[in-house]
């Protein structure tokens, strides 16, 4: 298991019902470059299976200062890129 990979579980481990929902992450490749944190899964049905994980994907991340953004690949497909700050609505009214 990958560094990042073996983060976010690590971040869940005192709840093992989010761990559990996080299996699909197993069998993805995580790396990081740029500010980016890209996550290769399997295939497009293991893709949607992980963007419905990003919530859980995010937190640990964001807690380390470790992206900017997501990026969710699959071989043959458009990528999909996440921020990894949602700015909240009266975040935008400063």
């Amino acid at each position: 298991m990958d560094r990042l990979r073996r983060l976010v579980f690590s971040f869940y481990r005192e709840d093992p019902e989010i761990e559990a929902e996080l299996e699909p992450l197993r069998d993805c490749r995580m790396s990081r470059s740029w500010g980016t944190i890209r996550v290769e899964c399997v295939d497009a049905g293991h893709l949607e299976e992980v963007s419905a994980l990003l919530s859980h994907l995010r937190r640990p991340l964001v807690a380390m200062g470790l992206g900017r953004q997501i990026v969710l690949r699959v071989p043959g497909r458009p990528q999909r890129c996440y921020p990894m700050h949602i700015p909240f609505h009266s975040d935008l009214f400063t």
